[in-house]
């Protein structure tokens, strides 16, 4: 067989193109692009492709900033708040105490409001605040979500009063943002992968996850009148 291909006029001219100098040049060139030539076809065709569950969003904005008014359940560290959002004011229910929010907290009792030194920690989520964290980010499409991987320091110029903070080291940081929707693309709920910041501000890896579900979204009465009186006379 071998005694064969030796006899081969074929492969009697290539050895004499190998023995020159000039078009062993030529022919090891060629060898090399027709490798790389294929290498590329190979790891094109190979390279995996976005499924239905795992693709890029390019749809910048949510419908939050359709939510002026809507009730909630919210849910972190095992701690449970019913309320209701109309506009920028707040009404809940913590530890069967009713709360009312109008830039201050007050604690409502009877027809009585007193106010409190109160951290609302979490409930400072609202949808507001998560219109201007996710309007202008683009999103993964997952299964039945949507998530948004979010620059930490983002979040903290929006969840913190002082913004003046150095927050460089922040921006190695993220948290993760998974958005729910009904059929009707309106928000369903949302899960807040907080913690990045935890960790960030208290040095504290123990896990910080914010659960909100929404309700009513756009039919809640205004029940922010029934407050005024309370806590001012507006």
């Amino acid at each position: 067989m071998f005694k064969k291909i030796k006899e081969n006029e074929k492969y009697q001219k290539f050895k004499e193109l190998w023995a020159n100098e000039r078009t062993h040049s030529i022919i090891v060139l060629g060898l090399w692009l027709i490798f790389f030539a294929v290498l590329v076809l190979f790891i094109r065709t190979t390279a995996p492709t976005p499924t239905s569950n795992d693709t890029i969003n390019d749809v910048v904005g949510t419908n939050f900033d359709k939510m002026s008014n809507y009730s909630f359940s919210a849910n972190s560290d095992n701690v449970q708040v019913n309320g209701f959002v109309y506009n920028d004011n707040m009404e809940f229910i913590l530890n069967n105490q009713r709360y009312y929010v109008d830039n201050d907290v007050y604690l409502i009792s009877g027809d009585k409001a007193e106010k409190k030194d109160f951290d609302l920690s979490f409930l400072k989520i609202n949808a507001k605040m998560l219109d201007n964290l996710l309007g202008e980010l683009k999103g993964t499409e997952k299964d039945g979500y949507t998530q948004y991987l979010v620059p930490l320091d983002r979040f903290i110029n929006l969840y913190e009063i002082d913004t003046e903070a150095d927050l460089s080291k922040a921006m190695s940081y993220n948290i993760l943002v998974n958005v729910y929707k009904n059929k009707d693309d309106s928000i369903k709920g949302v899960i807040l992968d907080l913690t990045n910041y935890r960790l960030f501000r208290f040095n504290d890896n123990k896990p910080f996850v914010v659960t909100i579900y929404y309700y009513n979204i756009n039919n809640v009465s205004d029940f922010t009148k029934e407050y005024e009186k309370m806590v001012g006379g507006k």
